[in-house]
């Protein structure tokens, strides 16, 4: 049985007091904990931006590729190696713009993985440009 305590990494966080992506950090490690998963059996692939941070703070497998493109690198993985448990991840702006057509097609193919977005309707790695997931106006 794993703990949560076995899936910290040593790397610095760079995320903001206060922001969200804590809380989804410690989730996926109480669930990864939770599922029996050893850090070994666990690949997270993620793109850029504050939300694709999250593998790097995580002891386990990590792919970190471009902008948009988490999906095609994690369904590659995975249907390279079926046992491992695959976990795609990053912003609404990675998974829903520049990623989009990805996301529909990961969606076509229903390849056996985990995608999980943080939808905190904002570019967070450029502070604050609007993302697909905005609020109308929102300043």
């Amino acid at each position: 049985m794993t703990d949560p305590k076995d899936f910290p990494s040593d790397d610095p966080i760079a995320w903001c007091p206060g922001c969200g992506n804590f809380g989804i950090l410690n989730a996926w490690k109480g669930a990864l904990a939770e599922m029996g998963l050893e850090p070994e059996g666990v690949l997270m692939v993620s793109g850029i931006g504050q939300a694709a941070k999250l593998p790097h703070y995580l002891r386990c497998n990590t792919f970190n590729g471009l902008h948009g493109r988490a999906l095609p690198a994690a369904q590659g993985a995975k249907l390279a190696n079926p046992e491992l448990v695959v976990v795609a991840e990053g912003g609404d702006g990675d998974g829903y713009a520049e990623g989009g057509n990805h996301f529909i097609h990961a969606l076509r193919r229903n390849v056996d993985l985990t995608y999980l977005v943080h939808n905190n309707q904002v570019y967070g790695l450029t502070k604050g440009q609007p993302s697909p997931t905005s609020d109308e106006a929102m300043v």
